[in-house]
């Protein structure tokens, strides 16, 4: 069959490709931007109200107890949003209980106890990024290093990655309505408003009449206030849309330590058989000087001794449970690896007495203090980490034992703040060394 050339460059054209349709969103995810406008007004309202041009804070208005407001808000409203996911994840809801009961401290202790008020400031919204990280990637307790990922892609991430569909959504929102003149004011509006707010201050900079008239009209109502926190409300809507999202709308991949990351048998041997070594001479001299009673060196007390090692002994023990986690996650060679983490738990919960007799003997020379007090929580702490180390390496090889830890230096630190830490150094001061 003969082919004319017009024939043939029909055929060998390249035919264009038909566009994507646009993605339709669905109705939860346009359900997010009145939810995420809803967070970002009460934001402003709580926290970025505390912020006055230009931009200090005013402490003395307490933005603790403020921002213990606005997260108890978040944590409903995360909750009603997220309720069918939640519902059966127990280890969720004890983080938000734990959450709670901080956010709930701010108004029972808030007059003293500075020092773990302003911290429970920091440690609320750490908390909730772990509580929706771990909701949002679907992680189980064993996998502790995707929490720890997770966790820093809440911050560095997850608020900024989905601001795409942020406009995707207000635009299938926009598109959805069947009245087409309504559609073109609204659209009108808001392009209107957003050139007037930038527009207008140029104007009033620029002549002083017209600055003059426009000041008399919004006499009473500051207008740059008034533009500085619609902003502030404009961009954290923004970020919480994105970050809300990524967690009930986008792929949260699990990540762990790839199987290849390992450390070989020889290397963990030297490596740990060298810090056991040397933590064997520092007990001896523990047991010579600390425990037995051995006299001193010439011109140094007791109490000065204490005070001169306790931190450092407490560093190295947490440092130790550090090294422990991870030579038990890449170490290989079972019974080998099994003794030498034995023995290095085992030097740890010795050096971890050697620092609570330090302390003791501190606290005796010169009375109790918060740092004292969050010293001797800690050693207790280190205490529980200990064991349920040692139930990981001896008895149930399947605890995940990091999840854990985490978890108990929740309990741990909400139970600190409802000893109420000031009254408790007070007490103690008073009652167990008589007015130091």
């Amino acid at each position: 069959m003969y082919i004319s050339e017009n024939q043939l460059s029909e055929l060998t054209m390249e035919k264009p490709k038909k566009k994507a349709p646009p993605r339709e969103y669905g109705f939860m995810e346009k359900l997010l931007l009145p939810i995420a406008l809803l967070i970002g007004i009460l934001y402003d309202r709580l926290i970025v109200r505390l912020i006055h041009i230009p931009f200090a804070y005013e402490w003395h208005q307490s933005p603790p107890l403020r921002s213990a407001i606005f997260w108890l808000c978040y944590l409903a409203i995360f909750y009603m949003f997220f309720w069918k996911r939640l519902k059966h994840d127990y280890a969720a809801h004890f983080v938000a209980i734990c959450t709670i009961a901080l956010c709930v401290w701010n108004f029972i202790f808030r007059e003293g106890n500075s020092e773990f008020y302003t911290i429970t400031f920091l440690v609320i919204p750490a908390v909730l990024m772990a509580h929706a990280m771990w909701n949002g990637a679907g992680h189980t307790l064993k996998n502790s290093e995707g929490i720890i990922m997770s966790w820093l892609s809440g911050f560095l991430i997850k608020p900024f990655s989905a601001l795409p569909h942020l406009f995707g959504s207000l635009g299938s929102l926009l598109s959805d309505n069947n009245k087409p003149t309504a559609k073109r004011v609204f659209i009108g509006v808001v392009i209107a408003f957003a050139m007037m707010v930038f527009i207008l201050p140029l104007l009033m900079g620029a002549d002083q009449v017209f600055n003059y008239y426009i000041q008399q009209m919004f006499a009473g109502l500051s207008f740059f206030t008034f533009i500085f926190h619609s902003t502030a409300i404009i961009i954290i809507t923004a970020l919480f849309y994105s970050f809300l999202w990524n967690i009930g709308f986008g792929e949260n991949k699990t990540l762990s330590v790839p199987e290849s990351w390992s450390v070989d048998i020889i290397i963990s041997s030297i490596a740990l058989g060298s810090v056991i070594f040397l933590y064997i001479l520092f007990c001896i001299v523990q047991f010579t000087y600390l425990f037995a009673g051995a006299g001193l060196p010439a011109g140094m007390t007791y109490s000065e001794y204490a005070r001169e090692g306790f931190a450092q002994t407490v560093a190295v023990c947490a440092i130790n449970l550090l090294i422990f986690a991870v030579f038990l996650r890449l170490g290989k060679g079972q019974k080998l690896l099994t003794a030498l983490l034995g023995g290095l738990l085992a030097l740890t919960g010795i050096m971890l007495v050697s620092g609570a007799v330090r302390l003791n003997l501190y606290i005796d020379a010169y009375g109790m203090t918060w740092l004292r007090l969050l010293s001797a929580w800690f050693i207790i702490y280190l205490v529980a980490v200990i064991t349920l180390c040692s139930i990981r390496l001896f008895i149930k090889k399947e605890l995940p034992v990091a999840a854990l830890c985490g978890l108990l230096l929740l309990i741990w630190y909400v139970a600190l703040g409802y000893l109420n830490p000031d009254g408790f150094v007070e007490w103690y001061n008073l009652h167990m060394i008589g007015n130091v």
